[in-house]
């Protein structure tokens, strides 16, 4: 349990939560742009 007192790992938690956050939005819009590329009848 020494870890939540260490520094370090709160900024390693709070760069792989904001990684997490960036990496879902880019996979929304590369979706929403193959979706778009879709015939009508496919989207």
């Amino acid at each position: 349990m020494e870890w939540i007192t260490d520094p370090q790992a709160w900024i390693a938690l709070l760069t792989l939560t904001a990684l997490e956050i960036v990496l879902g939005i880019d996979n929304i819009i590369f979706i929403s742009i193959l979706a778009g590329r879709l015939p009508e009848h496919q989207r």
